[in-house]
Parts: C-alpha cells; sequence; structure tokens
C-alpha cells in the first residue's frame, strides 16, 4: 500500500512543485509538537567585562605558546601528525569552504592563522591568501610551510601578517572571505574584530567559522590548556554572535546544519526504513547535541542568498505547458513551444545577458533511438524574462531553431550558467521530449 502510494506521489510532486513544497510544511509544522522535549535551551552568556582590556596579555601568551612549542615538525606536519583529529578537520574545511562558495583567485583572510596549514591549502586551491595572527612565531612557522612544498603557488602573492589582536593589517574592502578555524573562541575583543572583519570584506563578503560549543571552555582540555599557556578559551553563544554580526553591520547570519562526526550507522538493509522513522528519535536528539556541541557559522556582509554567480544548489523542474507529450515540426521551419519552469534549489536565477552568473534555457539535439546519438550540444538558447528565486515559477514560450533532415530526434531541455555549468551536470533533471520532423 505505502509503495504505491510513494510511486504515485513522486510523479505528481514532480508535476506539481507547490503541492510537494505545501506537503513539505504540512510535515514541518506537525513535527514541531513532536521534536520540542529534544530542543535545547539557550547556555547562558557570560560577560567579562574587562576581557577585552586584556588584549595585549593573551598576545604576550599566544606568542610564548609557539614560541616555546617543544616540536614544530608536529605543528608543521598539521593536519596529518593528528590521527585522531584529522576525519574532524577535513570535515570541517570542507564545510567551511563549501559556506565560503569559494572560487580560484579569491584573496582570503585567515584570522588566527596558527602555524598555517588550512593557509596553505587555500593557496594550494588558488586563492591569494593573508595569513594574520598575534604570534609572528606561528607565522614564521606557517611560511616554512609554504617553503617546504613544491607544490606553494608564489605567484598568488600569499602574505604573512602579524597584528596587535585589534586591527587587521589590510585595507577597508580589500578580502573576498574571511576563514577562522578555532580561533574566534579565543579573541578576547569580539566585538572589535567583528567590525574589523565587516572593514576589510567587499560588500558581497562572507566569514566562515569552524568553532566549538557547548561546554568547551569548561572541559578538563580546556581548563588545563588555559592554566598551562594562558590562551584564552571562551564558551560561545551563537545568538550572542549573531547580535554582535548584525551591530558590528553585518547583513546576515547563519548556521551551517552540519557536524564534524556522522551521526549513526545503520545497515544497508535498514536503510529505507530509517528513512521511514525507524530509529528517528535517537539520531535526532544526537543531531541537536552535535549541532550544540559545535558550530559552523556564517556571517554574510551583503544578501545571504545565493546566485548563479556563485551557485550552491542548482535544481530546477522544467515541465511542458499544457499536455504535450510530443513535438511536430515542418522539415527547415522553427518550431513553437512553451514550458513551466520551477526553482526547486536554494540558489537566485540571475538572467541579465553577458553578465556574471546568466542562466538560459537550454536545449541538446539528439537523434532518436536506443544510443541516442548527439546532433547538435548547444541546440537551443532561450532567455528568461526575470531572475527566479527559489520556489519561483516562470511560463516560457519560445522559437525551436529548424531542423533541416526529417526524422524522429529527442529534444533534452535543461537551465545553463552561461560559462560555468548545466544544470544536469549538479544533478538536476532535463525534460527530454521527442521530436518527429516531417
Amino acid at each position: 500500500m505505502l509503495q504505491r502510494l510513494r510511486r504515485a506521489v513522486h510523479p505528481l510532486f514532480r508535476k506539481a512543485p507547490r503541492l510537494r513544497s505545501l506537503a513539505l510544511n504540512a510535515l514541518d509544522l506537525a513535527a514541531r509538537p513532536v521534536l520540542l522535549p529534544f530542543r535545547l535551551g539557550r547556555p547562558v552568556s557570560v560577560a567579562i567585562p574587562s576581557l577585552a582590556q586584556q588584549t595585549a596579555a593573551f598576545n604576550r601568551a599566544a606568542e610564548d605558546y609557539y614560541a616555546g612549542y617543544r616540536n614544530p615538525e608536529h605543528l608543521l606536519a598539521k593536519p596529518f601528525s593528528e590521527p585522531e583529529s584529522l576525519s574532524r578537520r577535513l570535515i570541517d574545511l570542507g564545510v567551511l569552504l563549501q559556506g565560503l562558495r569559494l572560487a580560484p583567485g579569491d584573496v582570503v583572510l585567515d584570522l588566527g592563522a596558527g602555524a598555517c596549514w588550512v593557509t596553505h591549502l587555500l593557496n594550494r586551491f588558488g586563492c591569494r591568501t593573508i595569513a594574520v595572527d598575534v604570534s609572528p612565531t606561528a607565522l614564521a612557522i606557517g611560511r616554512t610551510l609554504f617553503e617546504r612544498d613544491p607544490q606553494t603557488n608564489w605567484a598568488l602573492d600569499p602574505a604573512f601578517l602579524p597584528y596587535d589582536g585589534q586591527t587587521l593589517p589590510v585595507a577597508d574592502a580589500s578580502v573576498d572571505r574571511v576563514v577562522l578555524y578555532d580561533a574566534f573562541h579565543h579573541i578576547p575583543n569580539q566585538e572589535r574584530l567583528l567590525r574589523e572583519m565587516r572593514r576589510v570584506l567587499k560588500k558581497d563578503g562572507i566569514v566562515a567559522m569552524s568553532e566549538p560549543g557547548r561546554g568547551h571552555s569548561t572541559s578538563p582540555p580546556s581548563v588545563a590548556e588555559t592554566a598551562a599557556t594562558g590562551v584564552l578559551e571562551q564558551e560561545l553563544v551563537l545568538e550572542d554572535i549573531a547580535d554582535r554580526a548584525i551591530a558590528a553591520g553585518f547583513a546576515a547570519v547563519h548556521v551551517i546544519a552540519d557536524t564534524q562526526v556522522p551521526l549513526a550507522e545503520i545497515d544497508a538493509r535498514q536503510l529505507r526504513s530509517f528513512m521511514g522513522g525507524r530509529g528517528f528519535a535517537r539520531y535526532w536528539r544526537s543531531l541537536c547535541a552535535e549541532l550544540d556541541g559545535h558550530h559552523y557559522i556564517l556571517l554574510f556582509a551583503g544578501d545571504p542568498q545565493p546566485t548563479t554567480v556563485r551557485p550552491k544548489r542548482l535544481q530546477a523542474v522544467i515541465s511542458p505547458a499544457g499536455s504535450v507529450d510530443r513535438i511536430a515540426m515542418l522539415s527547415g521551419q522553427a518550431g513553437r513551444f512553451a514550458v513551466d519552469l520551477y526553482n526547486a534549489g536554494d540558489t537566485r536565477w540571475l538572467h541579465r545577458s553577458n553578465e556574471p552568473g546568466w542562466t538560459r534555457l537550454g536545449a541538446h539535439l539528439h537523434r532518436a533511438g536506443p544510443t541516442r546519438p548527439l546532433v547538435d550540444f548547444d541546440w537551443l538558447r532561450a532567455p528568461l524574462s526575470q531572475d527566479m528565486a527559489p520556489e519561483a515559477r516562470l511560463r516560457m514560450e519560445f522559437d525551436l531553431p529548424p531542423i533541416q533532415e526529417p526524422g524522429d530526434y529527442l529534444l533534452v531541455f535543461d537551465l545553463v550558467v552561461e560559462g560555468s555549468a548545466w544544470f544536469a551536470e549538479r544533478g538536476s533533471l532535463t525534460l527530454d521530449v521527442p521530436c518527429s520532423v516531417n
């Protein structure tokens, strides 16, 4: 019975995407009272008024930590010198890179860079990096890391800049992205540094942080670290960070709902049952605990919604306008066709021609048959009449180019970000329509 229901509902959702949205919204409302017992309370904020005045002392503690480090080779080998943490480090970095919507050529400031292993990976990716830290010794170790690797891209002019813990040593609006890896909770004057990050970011800049959450500052390792080194360990409260960031001039603050560790390993034969809710309570409880115990935080200088300039999830639903399931054309004559578009992803499609993120409807022309031989990959381009936000709809009517040779063909409709990617390359479904030419 359930399988028959699923087989009936899925095609219906594809034909009527708004029905799918309504169903998901109804499910969301129904789930709220059920999930209320799992909701964790907001941590208590602990304000220490004199903390910012101790910035210079914390700077000296950080420098003493690196200057007195007994095994610099351990720092130079990070993250591989910490096998127990390697998977978490790689997950963290992957989540941050995704959140930053990073591209080669971006100018990235690594704040609290330490020994610069994150900075070095960004250099290898093709970014111009600016490593900033209060410890000159840490930055010297980082430069050594760059110098040892023959694959370091020195043409990108990587910079290693010490600072006083107060003012970032870069110009206004000169940085595309700022990354902080396990660093923000060490900063004693967070309000000032938030203002500084906003100052140096370009208008569409993004800050991405990976930071420990509830209970970190009072955990035995943190207490021992503070006692041994004098380095500051603070408890971060997400809501406080959001308020301070908005006050500092950021437009929005998001948290990525991802975790450092897998929450469940499921017997492969039970996966479908898990999708249907089996074991959900245990999974959700673990998820909530992980989301409160570690944070991936994004600060946006501008509009947080991704666009096709830096897309995230490109997903389109393309349907024939009406009940047309086959196109008939005359040899050598243009045809006419109409489709309904629905933006089922999270990225705004931009329609302005010859500008970054330019998105159009396209089609590939194939011969009909089992092997679908390609005739013309770029057979059609049809412009959008407007930008399309997530969940937006648009009906398009457009001319089909003439096909000279009679026969049976297959038209494969898809969206394309010009010069970047076809949506199908990112997992979106195409609309395949048979066409006969007489």
